[in-house]
């Protein structure tokens, strides 16, 4: 049933969600809106890509907006559309803010056919969920990016994504859904999958939950083609110097061992719970957690003694603050941290480390 409100409360209810000022509870409503009619899912689209198209590229300019909406020859009136867009503008994006989850659905419309990129970013600090225009779900984490040409859904179904993001592919056996990360190109028709693609990690782990992918490695140094079932893991390493191997013929060299590594894994949640506002690690060292924390609450760590680095960590943290999961830390690793200007100075707690010391040496 279509909730019960006035155009004026449900504008109200838009321009509440475009600035990330909405309750939980009031966005389920705004959704079951959204849902009711084909209309009503015109009119938000319409609304949110006038806002996103102006917003994202400096101070919000409502004039410019309505510009915006005289694209896509929206069927409602001036005054009324001129009313949302000044509601939303009088409120701070979410997009600047961080530090939880930012819901949206992104097809920004920029006229016909493929005139233009759609980039979508989550910042450090934040998880950003979207739903594309053939409905498919994605969850992008802290510090990634999700590119799309315009005309996405209309020929084909292409996406390029840098850091991580979880998808939920609706089933379209016409167009496969293809994720392109680092050199590789990931192809799923109706599934639920994680790819991990930090530039600065040099790799992509692709862990495929259910359905089927196929990842084409065609353009590496060393092709391969992989074809994953559930619950299965693939971690590929981009070696030093690696370039792609467009242009090469296979038969003119001798071949090489893909750099990648293939396994089962019966809990999937490991690399998936981030989506949900967890974080499970599982023997992870200090310097590696480093790297998650600085992207998962938006700082800089520093160590001030290389041998803290090593010390591996197991554990589930569930919304957790920074300070929370470092004084769980110093349970395990002798530490003491200090959090200043958004950098975490990490250094050895000289009376921990001989406490656990003694531990370890009466333990034998």
């Amino acid at each position: 049933m279509q909730p019960n409100y006035s155009p004026g409360q449900m504008d109200d209810l838009i321009a509440r969600f475009m600035s990330g000022n909405i309750t939980p509870e009031d966005q389920q409503e705004l959704e079951k809106w959204i849902d009711a009619s084909p209309e009503n899912r015109e009119y938000f689209i319409q609304l949110r890509d006038a806002w996103m198209a102006t917003a994202a590229t400096g101070p919000y300019n409502t004039e410019a907006a309505w510009e915006e909406m005289r694209l896509v020859n929206a069927p409602v009136s001036v005054k009324r559309w001129k009313q949302v867009l000044k509601m939303a503008a009088s409120y701070t994006l979410p997009f600047v803010l961080g530090g939880g989850v930012v819901f949206s659905w992104l097809s920004l419309k920029k006229g016909q056919g493929d005139q233009g990129m759609v980039t979508v970013t989550s910042p450090k600090g934040a998880t950003t969920k979207i739903e594309l225009s053939d409905g498919t779900e994605v969850w992008l984490n802290a510090g990634s990016k999700l590119e799309y040409a315009s005309s996405f859904n209309t020929a084909g179904r292409e996406v390029k994504l840098e850091g991580e993001a979880f998808f939920k592919v609706h089933t379209d056996s016409r167009k496969p859904f293809t994720v392109g990360a680092s050199d590789l190109k990931i192809l799923a028709l109706g599934t639920s999958f994680n790819v991990k693609a930090y530039p600065e990690d040099k790799g992509v782990v692709t862990t495929l939950v259910d359905g089927a992918v196929r990842i084409d490695g065609s353009s590496t140094a060393n092709p391969f083609k992989i074809m994953l079932k559930p619950h299965q893991h693939v971690v590929y390493k981009q070696t030093a110097g690696q370039q792609p191997a467009a242009g090469k013929s296979s038969s003119s060299h001798t071949a090489v061992p893909a750099p990648v590594e293939t396994k089962e894994v019966s809990n999937t949640d490991i690399y998936t719970a981030w989506k949900d506002g967890s974080w499970i690690v599982t023997g992870q060292t200090l310097e590696e957690l480093a790297v998650t924390m600085e992207r998962r609450f938006n700082v800089n760590v520093d160590f001030k003694e290389e041998e803290l680095k090593n010390y591996r960590f197991s554990g589930t943290f569930r919304q957790e603050t920074l300070e929370q999961v470092l004084n769980i830390l110093k349970l395990t690793a002798p530490l003491d941290y200090r959090i200043e200007e958004g950098t975490v100075t990490i250094s050895v707690d000289k009376v921990l480390k001989e406490k656990y010391a003694n531990a370890l040496r009466n333990g034998k």
